[in-house]
């Protein structure tokens, strides 16, 4: 079951305790701001042959891909039909440009530019409007999960020319902020392990927790976290080898029942999942002087395991155990980060499949579906970031702004402006 993030939590308990009135929050400014921020996106075009502004389309996009589009096709029908309204903070000099014009356009943009300045814009929108919510400050660290994800629609089998493998993605996910806040798409001829060393490079993950799978748990990876002045969680499995069989082999039944007496060093929880029962046991110990390997890994201070007991309807039980090493020293944290990181499958890899279909995105050309899933990850932040008020799915709010654009894209924009919301909130 996935966790809200932290800020957005903070952010629903502002609305059910307050009665704001939004009849005097005006959603320009917002706008107006991501437009200036958007067209600071270098143009590679050649001026001579340019018909569309490039922050036409990229505002064009976005907007679209909020309002339930998810192929280029559908954002040109979008522009088409809402035209009207996006004159009201667009040039659109010669008006709405074509699915081929926004997906060349879209496609050739840099990426990485593009995501940081859009996505520190609205994390600084979140971070305004959790201080607005007189959230009690608290020195738990962020969890940033790393993970990859694969769109498997971007895919193409070999026939007269080298077909194209899918379009596969390491993805940053901060628990704080329920957003992917930077990723790394990785090379055709490569593997997760360098994209990660990479991804740790463009990201500020100083006084955060990083947690990745077991593929990620390299020691190039934990030194890149520990020379960033970050923690880490890594899993382990059998491709760690020697490492792997001895922090499993020392977590035996004599040494559990010893941590879970002393309680210091052991959390349980137990939940209800999808008609199931399932009780999580985290046990963590610093006695590890004894590991041989030690000084290979960088900040090495603890290992850890998770005894997750699933107990079904049906009477089955299945069980499974998780082993890790940290540069934490608390249970508690270890808990936390262990849980959290499947927030970056639950709350980002689920929703671009389920709902915005980046799964089924069968752009390739160029950078095509890097940016068209960039786009995709802007919006998922925007939805979830306002999800708080309107208490329903993500695909439903979608689906809603598809049905009544205006109406409801102005509630969402009202809902990021600050000032205004701090003068309906102490009117």
């Amino acid at each position: 079951m996935a966790r809200k993030a932290k800020k957005l939590q903070e952010l629903q308990t502002m609305f059910d305790e307050n009665d704001i009135d939004f009849s005097i929050v005006k959603d320009i400014i917002v706008i107006k701001d991501l437009l200036t921020r958007v067209e600071k996106i270098p143009d590679f075009r050649d001026e001579s042959y340019v018909k569309h502004k490039l922050s036409d389309i990229v505002m064009l996009t976005l907007f679209a891909v909020l309002s339930n589009a998810n192929e280029w096709s559908e954002i040109e029908a979008f522009g088409i039909k809402k035209e009207n309204w996006l004159r009201n903070y667009l040039k659109l000099e010669n008006g709405i440009p074509s699915d081929d014009t926004i997906r060349i356009v879209i496609s050739n943009i840099d990426s990485r530019y593009f995501y940081e300045i859009v996505i520190e814009f609205f994390m600084e929108i979140v971070t305004n409007l959790t201080r607005l919510a007189n959230a009690t400050t608290t020195q738990e660290p962020d969890i940033i999960s790393i993970d990859g994800k694969t769109s498997c629609g971007s895919k193409r089998n070999d026939t007269d020319i080298m077909g194209t493998k899918a379009l596969h993605t390491l993805n940053a996910y901060s628990n704080d902020y329920g957003m992917c806040i930077g990723q790394v798409f990785v090379d055709e001829k490569s593997n997760e392990i360098p994209a990660a060393k990479d991804l740790l490079k463009i990201i500020d993950i100083k006084g955060t927790i990083v947690t990745w799978d077991a593929l990620n748990t390299q020691k190039s990876t934990v030194e890149a976290v520990i020379k960033n002045k970050g923690d880490y969680v890594g899993a382990l499995k059998g491709n760690q080898g020697n490492l792997y069989d001895d922090v499993k082999d020392y977590f035996d039944d004599k040494e559990l029942q010893k941590i879970k007496k002393e309680k210091e060093n052991y959390v349980v929880t137990k939940e209800k999942e999808h008609s199931a029962i399932v009780t999580r046991e985290y046990f963590l110990t610093t006695n590890i002087k004894w590991l041989s390997v030690k000084k290979d890994w960088k900040g090495l201070k603890s290992i850890g395991v998770e005894k997750k007991i699933i107990e079904k309807k049906n009477g089955q039980i299945i069980n499974e155990d998780r082993y890790f090493i940290c540069s934490i020293e608390s249970v508690e944290t270890f808990a936390k980060a262990v849980r959290g990181h499947w927030g970056v499958e639950n709350s980002l890899h689920w929703h671009l499949d389920f709902t915005f279909k980046d799964d089924k995105n069968t752009t390739m050309r160029n950078n095509g579906a890097k940016n068209l899933q960039i786009v995709k990850k802007i919006a998922l932040s925007i939805l979830r970031t306002v999800q708080t008020f309107y208490k329903v799915s993500l695909k439903m709010i979608r689906y809603r702004l598809s049905l009544d654009f205006d109406n409801e894209i102005s509630t969402i924009f009202k809902l990021l402006n600050v000032e205004d919301l701090k003068r309906a909130l102490y009117k």
